[in-house]
């Protein structure tokens, strides 16, 4: 007997999470990150820059990008292919988080009083541009990982259809 949540484990639903999860925290992320506060270099002791921002507002903002783990929940269902597409679902994820920490923690610049500031008059070209990829690159993931799922066709795991 078929129940109306099979749906949740089709091979394609990490990635369905990964990209609805990502339509929402990217938004989010600039609304905050928009609302940081910045100060200038002159004010900082700096010799350039009229847009710096603490490195530790910018880490608050993305926090929101924690919600695309969520997809390694399909790492538990029954189905081998679904496994897969979770564990290549939470490696971009994880990457999306990744990626604009190291950036930020690579190019920051500490003060006397030990405060991190970024250039965001730079950056956030640079960490725009990389949702935008990284939301991409999770697409065309999807896309691959549909064309070696083959035959399937969004078929529910056979584990868990057995098992109702």
């Amino acid at each position: 007997m078929s129940s109306n949540w099979d749906f949740l484990h089709r091979w394609y639903m990490p990635f369905v999470w990964l990209t609805l999860t990502s339509l929402v925290a990217v938004p989010t992320a600039i609304y905050f990150e928009l609302g940081m506060q910045t100060r200038t270099g002159a004010e900082l002791g700096l010799p350039y820059g009229e847009h710096w921002v603490l490195r530790d507002d910018f880490l608050a903002a993305i926090v929101v990008y924690l919600l695309n783990v969520g997809c390694g929940v399909w790492l538990f269902d029954g189905d081998g292919s679904t496994r897969w597409a979770a564990g290549w679902a939470l490696a971009a994820g994880i990457a999306r988080i990744a990626l604009p920490i190291a950036l930020v923690t690579m190019s920051d610049v500490t003060l006397a009083n030990g405060q991190h500031y970024i250039d965001w008059q730079t950056t956030r070209v640079i960490i725009w541009c990389g949702d935008f990829q990284m939301f991409a690159f999770g697409v065309m993931l999807w896309a691959a990982f549909a064309r070696f799922v083959g035959n399937t066709g969004g078929a529910p795991a056979h584990a868990y259809a057995e098992a109702h």
